[in-house]
Protein backbone atom coordinates (compact mmCIF):
# COMPACT_ATOMS: atom_id res chain seq x y z
CA UNK A 1 0.00 0.00 0.00
CA UNK A 2 1.06 3.76 -0.38
CA UNK A 3 0.64 5.15 3.15
CA UNK A 4 1.28 8.49 4.32
CA UNK A 5 2.04 8.54 8.11
CA UNK A 6 1.13 11.82 10.18
CA UNK A 7 3.02 11.92 13.31
CA UNK A 8 4.63 14.77 15.70
CA UNK A 9 8.15 15.13 16.25
CA UNK A 10 8.54 14.34 20.28
CA UNK A 11 9.69 10.90 21.74
CA UNK A 12 6.54 8.56 21.64
CA UNK A 13 5.82 9.08 18.16
CA UNK A 14 9.15 8.70 17.48
CA UNK A 15 8.63 5.09 19.49
CA UNK A 16 5.92 4.35 17.61
CA UNK A 17 8.11 4.52 14.58
CA UNK A 18 10.40 2.23 15.70
CA UNK A 19 7.85 0.07 16.96
CA UNK A 20 5.83 -0.04 13.14
CA UNK A 21 9.12 -0.01 10.90
CA UNK A 22 9.27 -3.41 10.18
CA UNK A 23 6.08 -3.71 9.20
CA UNK A 24 5.80 -0.01 6.95
CA UNK A 25 8.93 -1.38 5.11
CA UNK A 26 6.68 -3.82 3.28
CA UNK A 27 4.47 -0.26 1.97
CA UNK A 28 5.44 2.25 0.05
CA UNK A 29 5.85 5.38 2.61
CA UNK A 30 6.01 9.50 3.58
CA UNK A 31 6.05 11.06 6.90
CA UNK A 32 4.72 14.35 8.05
CA UNK A 33 5.52 15.43 11.74
CA UNK A 34 4.12 18.48 13.34
CA UNK A 35 6.00 20.25 15.99
CA UNK A 36 4.04 22.19 18.75
CA UNK A 37 5.38 25.94 19.15
CA UNK A 38 4.04 27.37 22.72
CA UNK A 39 4.54 29.61 25.09
CA UNK A 40 6.39 27.85 27.97
CA UNK A 41 5.92 30.51 31.10
CA UNK A 42 1.80 29.61 30.08
CA UNK A 43 1.59 26.35 30.98
CA UNK A 44 2.17 24.51 34.04
CA UNK A 45 5.45 23.31 35.51
CA UNK A 46 4.52 19.59 35.82
CA UNK A 47 3.23 20.23 31.13
CA UNK A 48 6.80 22.06 30.84
CA UNK A 49 8.60 18.77 32.39
CA UNK A 50 6.89 16.56 30.29
CA UNK A 51 7.60 18.38 27.23
CA UNK A 52 10.75 19.04 27.86
CA UNK A 53 11.89 15.23 28.35
CA UNK A 54 9.24 14.24 25.69
CA UNK A 55 11.30 16.72 23.11
CA UNK A 56 14.44 18.60 24.45
CA UNK A 57 16.23 15.93 26.23
CA UNK A 58 15.03 13.46 23.71
CA UNK A 59 16.46 15.24 20.02
CA UNK A 60 19.25 17.89 21.73
CA UNK A 61 20.78 15.59 24.46
CA UNK A 62 20.15 12.48 24.13
CA UNK A 63 21.44 12.27 20.51
CA UNK A 64 24.61 13.85 21.72
CA UNK A 65 24.85 11.57 24.56
CA UNK A 66 24.45 8.52 21.77
CA UNK A 67 27.25 10.20 19.55
CA UNK A 68 29.72 11.55 21.76
CA UNK A 69 29.59 7.78 23.16
CA UNK A 70 29.37 5.95 20.26
CA UNK A 71 26.81 4.27 21.79
CA UNK A 72 24.98 1.70 19.63
CA UNK A 73 21.52 1.67 18.43
CA UNK A 74 19.36 0.54 16.13
CA UNK A 75 16.24 3.25 17.14
CA UNK A 76 15.85 5.65 14.31
CA UNK A 77 15.63 8.94 15.78
CA UNK A 78 13.53 11.91 13.57
CA UNK A 79 16.73 13.64 13.18
CA UNK A 80 19.03 15.13 10.00
CA UNK A 81 20.26 11.18 9.94
CA UNK A 82 17.06 9.29 9.36
CA UNK A 83 16.83 7.43 6.15
CA UNK A 84 14.45 4.94 5.94
CA UNK A 85 12.12 7.33 4.77
CA UNK A 86 10.99 10.89 3.48
CA UNK A 87 10.55 12.87 6.59
CA UNK A 88 9.08 16.14 5.87
CA UNK A 89 7.92 18.98 8.30
CA UNK A 90 3.91 19.43 7.94
CA UNK A 91 2.75 23.27 9.38
CA UNK A 92 -0.77 23.04 7.49
CA UNK A 93 -2.22 19.55 5.99
CA UNK A 94 -5.23 21.40 4.56
CA UNK A 95 -3.96 24.24 2.01
CA UNK A 96 -4.30 23.28 -1.54
CA UNK A 97 -0.99 22.57 -2.26
CA UNK A 98 -0.26 20.75 0.36
CA UNK A 99 -3.67 18.24 -0.44
CA UNK A 100 -1.93 18.39 -4.17
CA UNK A 101 1.23 17.48 -3.28
CA UNK A 102 0.23 14.15 -0.61
CA UNK A 103 -3.05 13.81 -3.75
CA UNK A 104 0.00 12.79 -6.31
CA UNK A 105 1.33 9.72 -4.11
CA UNK A 106 -1.70 8.24 -4.21
CA UNK A 107 -2.22 7.42 -0.53
CA UNK A 108 -4.28 4.34 -0.18
CA UNK A 109 -4.10 5.04 3.81
CA UNK A 110 -3.17 7.86 6.51
CA UNK A 111 -1.72 6.74 9.83
CA UNK A 112 -1.90 9.60 12.27
CA UNK A 113 -0.08 9.62 15.39
CA UNK A 114 0.27 12.49 17.71
CA UNK A 115 -0.02 14.48 14.96
CA UNK A 116 -1.00 18.17 16.52
CA UNK A 117 -3.18 19.26 13.14
CA UNK A 118 -6.58 18.90 12.76
CA UNK A 119 -7.50 17.23 8.72
CA UNK A 120 -10.40 19.23 7.28
CA UNK A 121 -13.11 17.37 5.03
CA UNK A 122 -11.05 17.67 1.45
CA UNK A 123 -7.53 16.09 2.70
CA UNK A 124 -9.85 13.06 4.93
CA UNK A 125 -11.08 12.29 1.44
CA UNK A 126 -7.88 11.71 -0.16
CA UNK A 127 -6.77 8.33 0.69
CA UNK A 128 -8.77 5.62 -0.55
CA UNK A 129 -9.06 2.89 2.64
CA UNK A 130 -9.42 6.29 4.99
CA UNK A 131 -7.22 7.63 8.13
CA UNK A 132 -6.45 5.30 10.99
CA UNK A 133 -5.53 7.77 13.96
CA UNK A 134 -4.38 5.62 17.52
CA UNK A 135 -5.48 7.85 20.22
CA UNK A 136 -3.46 7.68 23.28
CA UNK A 137 -6.63 7.19 25.80
CA UNK A 138 -9.54 5.02 25.93
CA UNK A 139 -12.57 6.58 24.14
CA UNK A 140 -15.12 8.05 24.18
CA UNK A 141 -14.28 8.38 28.06
CA UNK A 142 -11.05 10.83 27.23
CA UNK A 143 -11.01 12.51 24.20
CA UNK A 144 -8.52 15.37 23.31
CA UNK A 145 -5.10 16.15 24.93
CA UNK A 146 -3.64 14.21 27.60
CA UNK A 147 -6.44 11.98 28.46
CA UNK A 148 -3.90 9.43 30.39
CA UNK A 149 -3.48 11.96 32.29
CA UNK A 150 -6.76 12.39 33.12
CA UNK A 151 -7.49 8.58 33.63
CA UNK A 152 -4.97 8.27 36.18
CA UNK A 153 -6.45 11.66 38.33
CA UNK A 154 -9.85 9.88 37.83
CA UNK A 155 -8.66 7.29 40.08
CA UNK A 156 -9.19 4.27 37.45
CA UNK A 157 -8.14 0.99 37.40
CA UNK A 158 -7.08 1.10 33.51
CA UNK A 159 -5.72 2.99 31.27
CA UNK A 160 -4.85 2.62 27.39
CA UNK A 161 -5.22 3.81 24.01
CA UNK A 162 -7.72 3.53 20.98
CA UNK A 163 -7.26 3.12 17.32
CA UNK A 164 -10.30 4.52 15.33
CA UNK A 165 -11.44 6.44 11.69
CA UNK A 166 -11.05 9.72 11.20
CA UNK A 167 -14.10 10.52 9.25
CA UNK A 168 -14.71 14.04 9.78
CA UNK A 169 -13.47 17.08 11.43
CA UNK A 170 -14.66 16.31 15.08
CA UNK A 171 -11.53 15.27 17.37
CA UNK A 172 -11.29 12.17 18.81
CA UNK A 173 -14.98 10.90 17.68
CA UNK A 174 -14.83 8.51 14.56
CA UNK A 175 -15.70 4.77 14.98
CA UNK A 176 -13.68 2.93 16.77
CA UNK A 177 -11.59 -0.01 15.54
CA UNK A 178 -9.90 -1.24 18.23
CA UNK A 179 -8.89 -0.68 22.11
CA UNK A 180 -5.82 -1.71 23.79
CA UNK A 181 -5.61 -1.44 27.45
CA UNK A 182 -3.35 -2.39 30.67
CA UNK A 183 -3.33 -2.32 34.22
CA UNK A 184 -2.69 1.14 35.95
CA UNK A 185 0.67 0.78 38.63
CA UNK A 186 0.40 3.70 41.10
CA UNK A 187 4.61 3.09 41.80
CA UNK A 188 5.22 4.56 38.17
CA UNK A 189 4.93 8.12 36.21
CA UNK A 190 2.53 9.63 34.55
CA UNK A 191 5.16 9.84 31.77
CA UNK A 192 5.50 6.24 32.36
CA UNK A 193 2.14 5.35 31.51
CA UNK A 194 2.03 7.42 28.33
CA UNK A 195 5.27 5.82 27.03
CA UNK A 196 4.19 2.22 27.99
CA UNK A 197 0.88 3.33 25.72
CA UNK A 198 2.46 2.77 22.00
CA UNK A 199 3.80 -0.87 22.42
CA UNK A 200 0.24 -2.30 22.13
CA UNK A 201 -0.98 0.75 20.24
CA UNK A 202 1.41 -0.10 17.47
CA UNK A 203 0.25 -4.04 17.55
CA UNK A 204 -3.15 -2.24 17.02
CA UNK A 205 -1.86 -0.57 13.83
CA UNK A 206 0.20 -3.93 12.64
CA UNK A 207 -3.00 -5.86 12.70
CA UNK A 208 -5.00 -3.25 10.75
CA UNK A 209 -2.34 -2.89 8.62
CA UNK A 210 -2.31 -6.48 7.79
CA UNK A 211 -5.96 -6.97 6.92
CA UNK A 212 -6.14 -3.48 4.71
CA UNK A 213 -3.62 -5.64 2.47
CA UNK A 214 -6.62 -7.46 1.28
CA UNK A 215 -9.81 -5.49 2.47
CA UNK A 216 -10.65 -1.73 1.71
CA UNK A 217 -11.94 -1.13 5.26
CA UNK A 218 -11.77 -2.51 9.43
CA UNK A 219 -14.36 -3.49 11.13
CA UNK A 220 -15.69 -0.87 13.61
CA UNK A 221 -18.13 0.11 16.54
CA UNK A 222 -19.48 3.34 16.46
CA UNK A 223 -18.79 5.48 19.51
CA UNK A 224 -21.87 7.19 21.42
CA UNK A 225 -21.71 10.63 21.38
CA UNK A 226 -23.47 11.17 24.49
CA UNK A 227 -20.91 9.19 26.61
CA UNK A 228 -17.23 10.90 27.62
CA UNK A 229 -15.44 13.93 27.53
CA UNK A 230 -13.30 16.45 25.86
CA UNK A 231 -10.00 17.75 27.49
CA UNK A 232 -8.03 20.83 26.32
CA UNK A 233 -4.73 21.71 27.89
CA UNK A 234 -4.38 20.26 31.20
CA UNK A 235 -4.13 23.14 34.19
CA UNK A 236 -1.97 23.01 37.30
CA UNK A 237 -5.09 21.48 39.20
CA UNK A 238 -4.95 18.55 36.97
CA UNK A 239 -1.65 17.73 37.85
CA UNK A 240 -2.20 18.69 41.79
CA UNK A 241 -5.07 15.97 41.93
CA UNK A 242 -3.00 13.19 40.22
CA UNK A 243 -0.26 13.82 42.66
CA UNK A 244 -3.03 13.68 45.98
CA UNK A 245 -3.69 10.30 44.64
CA UNK A 246 -0.02 9.47 44.80
CA UNK A 247 1.25 9.82 41.25
CA UNK A 248 4.24 11.41 40.05
CA UNK A 249 4.40 13.14 36.68
CA UNK A 250 7.72 12.59 35.85
CA UNK A 251 10.49 10.01 37.81
CA UNK A 252 14.48 9.62 36.46
CA UNK A 253 14.40 5.64 37.03
CA UNK A 254 11.10 5.37 35.09
CA UNK A 255 12.95 7.19 32.42
CA UNK A 256 15.86 5.52 32.45
CA UNK A 257 14.23 1.99 32.27
CA UNK A 258 12.23 3.26 29.35
CA UNK A 259 15.36 4.23 26.97
CA UNK A 260 17.49 1.78 28.13
CA UNK A 261 15.07 -0.75 26.97
CA UNK A 262 13.71 0.86 23.81
CA UNK A 263 17.35 2.78 22.59
CA UNK A 264 20.02 0.90 23.76
CA UNK A 265 20.49 -0.60 27.29
CA UNK A 266 24.66 1.02 27.28
CA UNK A 267 22.18 4.40 27.69
CA UNK A 268 21.99 3.49 31.49
CA UNK A 269 25.26 4.60 33.28
CA UNK A 270 25.54 7.80 30.79
CA UNK A 271 22.05 9.38 31.79
CA UNK A 272 21.97 8.69 35.66
CA UNK A 273 22.60 11.84 37.02
CA UNK A 274 22.60 13.69 33.65
CA UNK A 275 18.91 14.20 32.55
CA UNK A 276 18.80 18.15 33.27
CA UNK A 277 15.74 19.76 33.03
CA UNK A 278 13.12 23.04 31.70
CA UNK A 279 14.71 26.34 32.48
CA UNK A 280 12.59 28.11 34.26
CA UNK A 281 11.26 28.20 37.88
CA UNK A 282 8.46 25.97 39.05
Amino acid sequence: MNIVLFTNRDFEANLAFNLLKKELLNHRVKIYFSENVGAPKNKPWDLRLIEYYEKEFIFRDLNKIIKDNRIDTTFEFFNEDFKSFSLTRCTNPNTPGFISEVSRFAPDLFISIRFAKIFRDEIISVPKKGILNLHSAILPDYRGIMGTLHNLKDDKKEYGCTLHYITSRGIDTGEIVAMAKRKINKKRSLLWHIFTLYPPGCELIIDGLQKLTDQDRLPVRPQNATLGNYFSVPTEEDFQRLKRLGFETFNENDYIEILSDVVSPSLRDHLTNNLGGPNGSR
